[in-house]
């Protein structure tokens, strides 16, 4: 089971460690790293979309290995004040999640399903 908890380790980028590395579970294509993990009202949060698909997510401020695709929308967004767009691997162009960024610019993360990761390359 993946376990994702924030590196609380003051770590210089010459001594990154690896350990950390979250990739896409269907491909393994590195997606992120869980130092990278932010809490947005939880560490993870339990999302049901409107047809009624839940999905357990986790949030992230960075995701090199997602790119955000499509016209960003506030409908239906599980965070007010957020537009959405989908998360896709940018390894095998999976659906990894959401990329969420404020309305009025700034702010952005990627809120990532938690299943479609694995702490394991393939």
């Amino acid at each position: 089971m993946l376990q994702i908890k924030p590196d609380t380790d003051d770590t210089t980028e010459a001594e990154e460690k690896t350990d950390d590395a979250l990739y896409c579970a269907a491909c393994g294509h590195l997606v992120t790293r869980t130092r990278w993990a932010i809490s947005m009202g939880g560490r993870e949060r339990v999302f049901t979309n409107p047809t009624g698909y839940s999905f357990r997510i986790v949030c992230f401020a960075e995701a090199p290995g997602a790119s955000a695709e499509g016209e960003p929308t506030s409908d239906h967004t599980w965070f007010q004040g957020y537009l959405w767009n989908f998360a896709l691997c940018r390894g095998c162009g999976g659906h990894l999640g959401w990329h969420f960024r404020q309305e009025a610019g700034g702010d952005a993360f990627f809120g990532l399903v938690k299943n479609r990761l694995s702490s394991h390359p393939q």
